[in-house]
């Protein structure tokens, strides 16, 4: 049977397992269909309908179908259209020939002709150019063999991600010839055989094999390299290796070969499961030619719980950290292997914690790995404590905290404290700390008035100057808070603003006990902010508690958007007021701090839109009027890759053991066309609709940090780069000096080095780049390709 040829295309339809196609009755509501789910399900492919066009259509029922003119074919999932296509029902094949374009949900391929079977999908394509929506990849073959829906084998292929640009010139920036692709969707990988990878036209390695991952899905292999010119290591090439162990563990382990010091292995390993979670860091170096021996670092954290089996008792809450090096000059020589190893003094931790309703209690030891020629805090072995409060019982707050430690410090590889003969007081502290409060909270301000009571007892090995071993401390407390909340509706540069004005006032009372003879296990001075000033005791810790008769004033003003409600500006002043010398000092015969009025404090954060944002502080010396500290911190991000840090601080204040100190931090990423007046925002807004994929291709950008001391006019960090985005692919360059302190003999010393790296997108996992220095010191640095958003079928529906 034919039909005759039309000008308008002639459609055709019939039902695979006899479906039939119904219009709705009127009046029915609408409802979701599964036919505009993003996944195409393995029954609709079989069972939904397949609709047949072309300008003529010659059919015999139950046995083949020709269709001739703009044939296409559709069915769920599935596009096929070709000048040609003929169907034999009886085979279920399609044979298609002229201008043949097969579509998918996750693929495209064109080529001069095709044989395949629909519902298996197996067949062979001649020749084709295909397109892989999930990589952004595509390319040439000489043959492509549809192995099943996920599955498909491509023959002397070319592949790359680079977008083709006009002109008969045109090469991408990077190409992979493999003899096999084969496209797994259900692995969502490549697997490349006989593989040779040029770079502009230029081969740069061969390979019998790799894989090459075709989603933003996590997945085993390289990640790319890293190449840097240092001044302590010599040339170094740093490879890592991505292990995707499963769902919830992963590993990345990373080789680096130095020419000046040899070869070093840095490996991570990370763990989410239902209950724990944590991870474990080794950097192993087994021959270091700098100091002649063998370095290793490792640190580890574990979070998580252990499951008693019993109603009554619950679980038991689990916490490790355990931070150890290999010799006291590991955070010198290794100044990039982390914030924790970079440290003087290490802490290493477990803890054992429970609770149940109102009460709860734990246990820790904490031991540390001290690496200088200082006194190492003290460790805690063990540490138990136990608490019980109650919050709004009958309009009280009150809370019983008691805990005993057992404290012990080693100074005998101290040398410079061995030849003093100073030893370490070790002991045991016992404290019970309890108190109880009212709060009056209104809408118009608040009064609490607060009770403590603190009773402390300690037991040492070695005698005090005295002749005692034992000694006990008790002492009370008494603290009245207090403010006020004014609120008015105002407008501001054509905003609604709901302003506030909080006054408030903080009275504190404890009175004097001699404390010089005891011990300093884990107390020290706090910072004094606009937070700490309302507070009962100037130090942290139980070893000292400051006598007081102090009485804080302040007021604060907010300013909210009345329509979001978000804050855009607060101010703030506060200033303590003593009715007597503070005589409880660190030191055995600190000099009191005098009756009177404390340095005055100043605040102020401005965030009045996303883009701009300040935070400042001030502390002024009430008698001589001189600024004590100050620091300013502001920030600009005008829209995406585009943003600038600056702050400000100083310190002039001089206590035993410091010095005064004055920085400039300048921190930045933007790019250079808007340096150079060559900004094309329009193009900038349609690529940047995709969030973490960059502002386009062919485009640079500026990074860096500038960490300058006035004092000692020189840059004590610095951090300088160059990123160049092609599209499909990514160049980085950076300079990075780092200076650390060594000792008062030899105050400082710098490391430098320039940083290189070539990441390919497609080719290698695209993640978090080796140059991890950015992020960590620029605030709100962006990769240029955070992440990679998959795309709909949707997005290329036919």
């Amino acid at each position: 049977m034919a039909l005759a040829p039309s000008s308008v295309a002639v459609a055709l339809l019939w039902a695979l397992g006899s479906s039939w196609v119904q219009a709705q009755p009127a009046g029915l509501p609408l409802r979701s269909s599964p036919l505009l789910e993003e996944a195409v399900t393995d029954r609709q492919k079989s069972e939904g309908a397949v609709f047949v066009k072309g300008d003529q259509i010659t059919a015999r029922p139950d046995m083949d179908l020709v269709v001739e003119g703009q044939a296409s074919v559709r069915r769920p999932g599935l596009a096929l259209s070709a000048d040609r296509v003929d169907y034999d029902q009886t085979q279920d094949v399609v044979d298609a020939k002229g201008q043949v374009r097969v579509s998918t949900e996750t693929s495209v391929f064109t080529g001069p002709q095709l044989r395949l079977k629909v519902d298996s999908f197996q067949g062979t394509f001649e020749k084709p150019d295909f397109e892989l929506y999930s990589s952004g990849g595509y390319g040439q073959a000489a043959q492509v063999e549809f192995v099943n829906n996920e599955r498909t084998i491509l023959r002397q292929a070319n592949y790359t991600t680079c977008r083709r640009t006009p002109g008969p010139e045109w090469l991408p920036a990077w190409l992979l010839k493999a003899a096999k692709l084969t496209v797994d969707e259900e692995e969502s990988t490549i697997q490349a055989e006989g593989v040779q990878f040029r770079f502009q036209d230029v081969p740069v390695f061969a390979a019998p094999s790799i894989s090459l991952p075709l989603t933003n899905e996590r997945k085993s292999g390289l990640l790319p390299p890293l190449l840097s010119i240092d001044t302590v290591n010599g040339v170094e090439v740093a490879q890592p290796y991505y292990f995707d162990i499963a769902p919830n563990r992963d590993a990345t382990v990373t080789t680096h070969v130095m020419s000046q010091r040899g070869v070093a292995v840095d490996s991570e390993f990370r763990y989410l499961e239902r209950d724990y979670n944590g991870q474990v860091r080794l950097n192993l170096m087994p021959g270091d030619k700098l100091r002649s021996q063998t370095r290793w670092g490792l640190t580890s954290q574990h979070n998580g719980g252990i499951d008693t089996g019993l109603d009554s008792v619950g679980r038991i809450g689990l916490g490790l950290t355990l931070n150890r090096v290999s010799d006291n000059n590991y955070w010198r020589d290794f100044p990039r292997s982390g914030l924790v190893l970079t440290q003087r003094v290490l802490p290493s931790t477990g803890v054992l914690s429970w609770g149940r309703g109102d009460f709860s209690m734990s246990a820790q030891v904490q031991r540390w790995q001290n690496l200088q020629e200082a006194a190492p805090p003290y460790d805690r072995a063990p540490q138990i404590t136990m608490r019980y409060g109650q919050w709004n019982a009958e309009g009280l707050d009150w809370s019983v905290v008691g805990d005993t430690t057992r404290f012990e410090a080693d100074y005998s590889r101290v040398a410079s404290l061995v030849n003093a003969g100073i030893l370490p007081r070790n002991g045991e502290r016992s404290f019970v700390q309890a108190q109880v409060s009212r709060p009056w909270i209104r809408p118009w301000g608040f009064v609490t008035p607060k009770l403590q009571l603190h009773a402390t007892r300690y037991q040492m090995d070695r005698a005090l100057d005295n002749g005692a071993t034992a000694v006990n401390r008790v002492l009370p407390t008494f603290s009245l808070d207090s403010g006020l909340v004014f609120e008015r509706e105002t407008r501001w540069f054509g905003r609604d603003v709901l302003q506030t004005l909080e006054p408030r006032a903080f009275y504190a009372r404890t009175p004097y006990k001699d404390q010089r003879m005891l011990p300093l296990y884990d107390s020290g001075a706090t910072d004094f902010n606009l937070s700490t000033i309302y507070s009962e005791n100037t130090y942290v810790g139980h070893d000292r508690l400051a006598d007081n008769d102090a009485l804080t004033l302040g007021v604060s003003s907010r300013f909210f958007d009345a329509t979001s409600g978000a804050e855009m500006l607060r101010v703030g002043v506060a200033q303590r007021i003593r009715f007597s010398d503070q005589l409880v000092g660190l030191q055995s015969n600190p000099p009191p701090v005098k009756a009177g009025l404390s340095d005055i404090l100043f605040g102020a954060g401005i965030r009045w839109d996303d883009r701009w944002s300040f935070d400042g502080t001030l502390q002024a010396n009430n008698q001589t009027h001189d600024i004590a500290r100050t620091t300013l911190q502001a920030r600009y991000s005008h829209s995406p890759y585009r943003v600038i840090n600056a702050a400000y601080r100083a310190n002039n204040q001089v206590t035993p053991g410091t010095t005064a100190s004055e920085f400039v931090d300048v921190g930045w990423q933007w790019p250079l066309s808007d340096l150079v007046g060559n900004t094309d925002r329009q193009a900038e807004t349609a690529w940047s609709r995709t969030p973490g994929q960059g502002l386009g291709p062919d485009r640079w950008y500026t990074v860096g940090r500038l960490n300058y001391s006035l004092k000692e006019r020189s840059l004590v960090d610095t951090l300088l780069g160059l990123e160049y985005d092609a599209g499909c692919w990514l160049g980085r360059v950076a300079f990075q000096r780092l200076q650390t302190n060594v000792s008062a003999a030899s105050p400082t010393s710098s490391n430098s080095r320039i940083l290189f790296q070539l990441e390919f997108i497609g080719f290698a996992r695209v993640g978090i780049s080796p140059l991890k220095s950015l992020s960590d010191n620029i605030p709100r640095y962006q990769y240029l390709r955070d992440s990679t958003v998959q795309p709909s079928r949707f997005q290329h529906y036919e």
